[in-house]
């Protein structure tokens, strides 16, 4: 990679060398960048740039990382290859967060609610209710609004989200869900809330046969 790293310095100058190193600097932070967020544009441009293609896509392979563009809705990322990868690992309430984002995005497709960018435009509290209908159905205790609202955030971190100013009228938060969480929770992400809704409601008389007992 040192080779390649001082080609490119040598045929494109240094300063594309240092912007192809804060590329991917960027990416293994946030691992998607979303074309006119703030602080990303050196990021895209250069990953989108094809005299760079290889080099970034060599190294994030050889890490267990595969690269993902999208010219159209104008995104890029890395997924990891298999779960070998040291990826952080998400909580559960922070997977059922993004499995409750994926399968929002995906129905409001299904019926062609999107926005520009293959976006999806909804609200804080209605992801939450959906959220909690889910977890409340197992009888399961809901995460408070503000944990949900912390978990969004660490999503808008990583560009999976844009979350807007608070509305005062409407006491909500406008949210805007990119393509990119279906790479997050899979192509099923609805198949897999039903599942974890069974998961947890099959437990329900195991967990309460063990409080009886105790």
């Amino acid at each position: 990679m040192l080779s390649e790293f001082q080609e490119i310095e040598s045929t494109a100058g240094a300063q594309k060398a240092a912007d192809l190193r804060k590329t991917l600097h960027f990416l293994m932070r946030h691992q998607f960048v979303f074309a006119g967020d703030r602080g990303a544009a050196i990021a895209y441009s250069t990953i989108m740039d094809g005299r760079f293609r290889n080099v970034i896509d060599n190294f994030f392979d050889s890490c267990g990382y595969r690269v993902h563009r999208d010219h159209e809705a104008q995104w890029a990322g890395i997924v990891a290859v298999d779960d070998e990868v040291p990826l952080p690992k998400m909580k559960l309430d922070e997977t059922v967060v993004a499995l409750v984002l994926a399968a929002h995005w995906q129905d409001e497709v299904n019926v062609g609610a999107v926005e520009d960018r293959a976006t999806v435009v909804t609200t804080l509290n209605t992801l939450y209710d959906r959220y909690r209908e889910i977890v409340q159905t197992n009888g399961k205790n809901a995460m408070a609004p503000s944990r949900f609202h912390e978990i969004l955030r660490e999503a808008a971190q990583r560009s999976l989200v844009e979350i807007g100013d608070f509305d005062p009228d409407e006491r909500d938060h406008e949210v805007r869900i990119r393509p990119m969480i279906k790479l997050i929770s899979g192509s099923d992400a609805l198949v897999r809330l039903e599942r974890y809704a069974r998961h947890e409601e099959a437990r329900q008389p195991a967990d309460a046969n063990g409080a009886g007992d105790a």
